[in-house]
């Protein structure tokens, strides 16, 4: 049984980092050691302000859900500047506006120590310890709140990875079912209806047989349309997974007409959200780039890639291994039509071919 501890520990952890609240919650445990109350706050969907979800050690419950805008208080000083701050006499320093004095007086904090949470250079939101006794933070609490900021982000991250491969893999599996369902109730809701359309026109000489026909063959048509939107729901992509989900199933058609492997890489922690205008613009793009590796690429692999531009947006590359674009290479109808929708949403189309052979689409497109 002892040789299985690590095991179980090693285990316990991993379902803790998968778990985003249970890891929040672990990276505050930490951080109260050098304090007696500690928060997240995490942006608000429109990212206008920060709101405290995580709250441990509070005794009045005044801070759980408090909004918090950018430049307010010391936990909004750091959500603007991005770098740790911190007040050993909190309600005497004129380095933060005091918006939240009665929070913190209710608290009983006396001191009070805030870093920032990014992860690749992405804001997560910001960690902060508060004291209920005088002192000063030395450089090793600021160092502890650091690593215990770089573990939350971390934690963040593959929660997000975790949550994204779960909600894939159910829009895969709604799709399975819906494929099912169109190929097996469907073909027999098909199928009645013809042999329904066919005895009608042996029963010309029994109004009755003919009207309990023609019943049946509305009803069978009423259930094709429920039947129709019912597929048209379970293959509907969450919104937050519209851009992978389209991608994704554009590889997989592609290798399914081609029998050459097409590959998804999304760069960031989440793919890329898009207004639905230009998501539309930015999946068209994709398709024709795969359309034209289809017809004249003679590759044996494609990769498409999927990341965030530095100052908002999406940048796709499509790039295979085939023959690469001759010399002489003058854009067809597609490339142009591509390039002229993407060019009036303010983005751009390159096509890049190595001489030594393939080509890579790249498609920069800003929010």
């Amino acid at each position: 049984m002892d040789a299985l501890a690590p095991l179980a520990r090693g285990h316990a952890d991993l379902v803790e980092l998968l778990d985003r609240r249970a890891a929040l919650d672990a990276a505050l445990g930490l951080l109260v050691v050098d304090g007696d109350v500690a928060w997240m706050a995490e942006p608000a969907s429109d990212g206008g302000y920060l709101v405290l979800r995580r709250v441990r050690g509070d005794r009045t419950g005044l801070l759980r859900g408090l909004r918090v805008p950018r430049g307010l208080g010391l936990t909004g000083k750091v959500h603007g500047s991005g770098g740790p701050a911190w007040v050993d006499d909190y309600f005497r320093s004129t380095d933060i506006t005091h918006t939240f004095d009665g929070h913190i007086e209710a608290e009983a904090v006396r001191r009070l120590l805030a870093v920032p949470v990014r992860r690749h250079g992405r804001p997560l939101g910001v960690l902060a310890v508060g004291a209920r006794t005088d002192g000063a933070f030395g450089d090793r609490a600021v160092a502890r709140a650091g690593a215990v900021a770089d573990h939350a982000a971390l934690a963040v991250a593959v929660a997000e990875r975790a949550r994204l491969a779960r909600e894939v893999a159910v829009h895969e599996e709604r799709s399975r079912i819906a494929a099912e369902l169109h190929d097996s109730v469907g073909a027999l809701l098909f199928a009645i209806g013809s042999g329904v359309a066919g005895l009608a026109e042996t029963a010309d000489g029994d109004p009755e047989l003919t009207d309990r026909l023609e019943r049946l063959r509305r009803q069978a048509d009423e259930a094709s349309t429920a039947l129709r939107d019912s597929l048209r729901t379970l293959r509907a992509s969450p919104a937050a997974l519209a851009l992978s989900v389209a991608l994704r199933a554009d590889c997989t058609a592609f290798a399914d007409r081609t029998g050459v492997p097409a590959e998804l890489v999304v760069l960031d922690d989440v793919p890329p959200d898009l207004p639905r205008s230009r998501h539309e613009v930015l999946v068209a793009a994709v398709r024709e780039a795969l359309l034209n590796v289809e017809k004249h690429a003679a590759a044996s692999a494609v990769v498409v890639t999927a990341g965030r531009r530095p100052r908002g947006g999406v940048v796709v590359a499509v790039t295979d291994d085939g023959v690469g674009l001759p010399p002489d290479h003058v854009p067809g109808l597609g490339l142009t039509s591509t390039a002229d929708a993407v060019g009036r949403l303010g983005g751009t189309v390159r096509v890049v071919s190595d001489p030594d052979g393939g080509t890579t689409w790249r498609i920069d497109l800003p929010c």
